[in-house]
């Protein structure tokens, strides 16, 4: 068992995708001391996934005399005062259960779980650029799209701790509209995210196959091979028709970030994750879009998007950040 000790200046922090699952060692000023890393294969169920976190957290903490306890940051939906998944679009099988009761026992730690984007706006509050922030909000583009918001200086969970599912806001009503996982038809998850972006695209190469030669070609010339990453590749060495599936992601991360400022009206908006990653060289063009159908006010005001600085470490600095003030002696 690991030593809990509320005086430490150290923690254990969690994250869990739906791809990898990740453990660190994280101090007071949000430094990450150590990590460890594995797949999250969800459907090998969460008991099998508890035990795989629980000994990556074992490891990590290996060498210290004692943490604080341990924060998971975890994709959602979510309740946090129980860690009780609702219908997780890229967590197959996990829904109505928790692995809070199986990681206390198997690490003696007191543990919490919270939505990652939740704790990616905490971090981002206390270390990034918007600092001492009240009202900040944070969209994780990934192979999902969730976020998380902070009004007033507080975290915002709402009745059932699933606030912040900005994901599913709508984005697109035409007929070539796609549904996320969990079947929200035109939402900003189901045009946005990284699987959707590549299932767009292998449609499109089986459509037009000669203009997307590139892309065919980036692929071993199977288009099943095809995705998000391969898309953006595509594009920027001018194949046109991963050009048009990137230029329709562009004006969808425009039209659900512009929502975003309509109805939080937050200092700003910090996003982060994978897809947000490929846009970078192409962020002008993003900022565009978002200017395109935001209000008029922030024509003058300037648009407040801005991409993490905290990198894909956020959720962790931000689980670290909820466990000393949860745990740790004041």
């Amino acid at each position: 068992m690991i030593k809990t000790d509320s005086t430490s200046n150290l923690t254990a922090a969690g994250d869990i995708g739906g791809t990898q699952i990740r453990a660190a060692l994280v101090n007071r000023d949000g430094k990450i001391l150590a990590e460890s890393v594995g797949q999250t294969l969800p459907e090998r169920g969460i008991q099998d996934a508890a035990t795989r976190l629980s000994d990556l957290i074992h490891e990590v903490t290996s060498q210290t005399d004692g943490v604080v306890g341990l924060v998971v940051s975890t994709a959602g939906p979510i309740n946090p005062a129980s860690g009780t998944y609702d219908h997780p679009p890229n967590l197959t099988g996990w829904h109505g259960k928790t692995m809070k009761p199986d990681l206390e026992r198997l690490t003696g730690l007191p543990v919490a779980i919270g939505h990652d984007a939740t704790l990616a706006a905490l971090a981002e509050t206390r270390f990034g650029p918007f600092k001492g922030s009240q009202n900040l909000v944070y969209v994780t583009i990934s192979t999902g799209i969730g976020g998380g918001i902070v009004a007033n200086g507080q975290m915002v969970t709402g009745s059932t701790g699933q606030a912040g599912e900005l994901g599913h806001i709508s984005v697109r009503t035409d007929s070539e509209a796609l549904s996320c996982g969990v079947g929200c038809h035109g939402c900003f998850e189901g045009n946005a995210s990284g699987p959707n972006i590549g299932r767009v695209a292998r449609q499109a190469a089986r459509n037009d196959p000669v203009n997307a030669a590139k892309l065919i070609e980036l692929a071993g010339g199977e288009i099943e091979n095809i995705d998000a990453r391969l898309a953006f590749q595509a594009a920027e060495q001018s194949d046109p028709v991963a050009e048009k599936v990137i230029l329709q992601v562009i004006e969808n991360v425009g039209r659900g970030l512009a929502s975003i400022l309509a109805v939080l009206d937050p200092d700003g908006v910090i996003v982060g994750g994978g897809v947000v990653h490929s846009l970078e060289s192409r962020w002008d063009e993003v900022i565009d879009a978002v200017r395109t159908y935001a209000l008029p006010r922030y024509q003058t005001r300037g648009i407040p998007v801005s991409v993490t600085q905290l990198g894909d470490d956020v959720s962790l600095i931000g689980a670290s950040v909820l466990s000393f003030s949860r745990f740790g002696a004041s």
